[in-house]
């Protein structure tokens, strides 16, 4: 990949697209943390599988981690089918996604801890 060609492929991105694949990762890590994770249901595809991994294994292995590690794959495959635009359009996805979901399961019950949170 050329540097003119990486250029023009950075110069594509939209921020209006970065805003909406953040608002859809939000909102999906709420769904699947809240809803789906409590009663031990499953998404479809790379998140259901990260969801099954991750309610089977130790407590270390969180679910962000099996989202970015299943998605690995994918990002390098869409990387040379798709190209560099989609390719990061995809990781900030994933990561948006990977990130809410950890900052709902570990963040908000440690915050709702401290003493300046309780009632």
């Amino acid at each position: 990949m050329t540097i003119q060609t990486l250029h023009r492929s950075l110069s594509s991105l939209r921020p209006k697209t970065f805003l909406l694949l953040f608002l859809a990762g939000v909102i999906n890590a709420i769904g699947v943390t809240l809803f789906l994770a409590p009663v031990q249901l499953y998404d479809s595809g790379i998140s259901g599988t990260a969801m099954l991994f991750w309610q089977l294994t130790p407590e270390p292995y969180t679910l962000p981690m099996f989202l970015v590690l299943l998605n690995t794959p994918l990002f390098l495959f869409g990387m040379k089918k798709q190209g560099l635009t989609f390719t990061v359009y995809s990781l900030w996805a994933v990561l948006i996604y990977a990130l809410a979901s950890f900052g709902h399961q570990h963040v908000l019950p440690y915050l709702r801890s401290l003493p300046l949170c309780r009632r």
